[in-house]
């Protein structure tokens, strides 16, 4: 008695394995590419949003006591920054600084009404007097205080 092999046709990749193919290798370059174009349009959206034109504040024409009287100013600590306004609210966020995708941001704080605002970055304390009911925008890049009249935060 003689054995015989039996007779395995080849297989051959159909219509739908090479779809699946096709569908696999699109998935695995569109995810991690969506995922970058989220990353860059986040942080073009902060840019943009927080970019904040107007004039200067002015600088303090009345004294810090004067104003606040005995009142207990807001304070609080954002971006290596102590801040103080003794009226309205704040709003802040930390903005990529630079053109492409970066972890370097600089920091800036809408306020609503403060009428003054002190800001204290490496012992060194910076007062505006944006006056009554005006928004202020205070910003922090690379040691450097900045504040202009200005801002989009509702009252």
């Amino acid at each position: 008695m003689t054995f015989v092999a039996p007779i395995v046709p080849k297989l051959r990749r159909g219509a739908t394995a090479r779809l699946t193919l096709i569908t696999l290798a699109g998935l695995a370059v569109a995810v991690p590419a969506s995922g970058l174009y989220a990353f860059w349009n986040h942080q073009h959206g902060l840019r943009r949003d927080w970019d904040i034109k107007g004039p200067p504040c002015p600088p303090p024409k009345d004294s810090w006591e004067a104003i606040v009287l005995k009142r207990q100013p807001h304070s609080f600590k954002y971006g290596g920054a102590d801040f103080a306004h003794p009226f309205g609210g704040a709003d802040c966020a930390s903005v990529p600084d630079g053109r492409f995708p970066t972890r370097d941001a600089y920091y800036v704080c809408q306020f609503t009404g403060p009428v003054m605002v002190s800001v204290t970055v490496a012992g060194k304390t910076t007062v505006f007097e944006p006056g009554y009911g005006r928004h202020a925008a205070v910003s922090v890049r690379k040691g450097r205080v900045a504040c202009v009249l200005g801002g989009w935060t509702q009252a």
